[in-house]
């Protein structure tokens, strides 16, 4: 698996295609999808990664499938003055149980270590219960999401 960011990565298209891939797989992924192109990203997300694992070991017509992606920014679907945050996090079909999203995770746990030093925590908002705990996460509060209604918010300390 290679991991890569999407605004450093030079074939842009190709990894639009790999999301396009499995969008149907996620009701997230069409809107994402819809902000990278009408260059809305930053505007949603502020300071934001677009983080991506890419299946380079099996690759479809030249392409590398999409196998995990999760946007690491300041903002989320949470509007405060915590930060950072993990989000958009999904793991396609054909490589869940792998604890791939794991990777991911672990790979921004380092970068908040640097990026930000003055939090004490990186966040996760969610519906979901059990799946970030698997991964350090404990549950810190509901709190109100931009598109959701209430969201379940999690962290994880930064350990420097």
């Amino acid at each position: 698996m290679k991991l890569i960011e999407y605004n450093s990565y030079e074939d842009k298209e190709s990894l639009l295609k790999s999301i396009e891939a499995v969008k149907d797989e996620w009701r997230a992924l069409p809107f994402l999808l819809s902000i990278i192109k009408e260059g809305k990203y930053n505007f949603y997300f502020k300071k934001a990664k677009l983080l991506m694992l890419l299946d380079d070991e099996n690759p479809v017509d030249k392409e590398f499938p999409l196998a995990s992606i999760a946007n690491f920014c300041d903002q989320d679907e949470i509007d405060c003055e915590l930060k950072p945050w993990i989000g958009f996090v999904f793991t396609a079909k054909k490589y869940r149980g792998r604890h791939l999203m794991g990777t991911i995770i672990e790979h921004c746990m380092k970068e908040a270590v640097t990026e930000y030093p003055d939090s004490e925590y990186v966040y996760v908002s969610t519906g979901e219960k059990g799946l970030y705990e698997k991964y350090g996460f404990e549950f810190y509060q509901n709190m109100e999401s931009r598109w959701n209604g209430t969201s379940l918010v999690y962290r994880r300390k930064i350990i420097r």
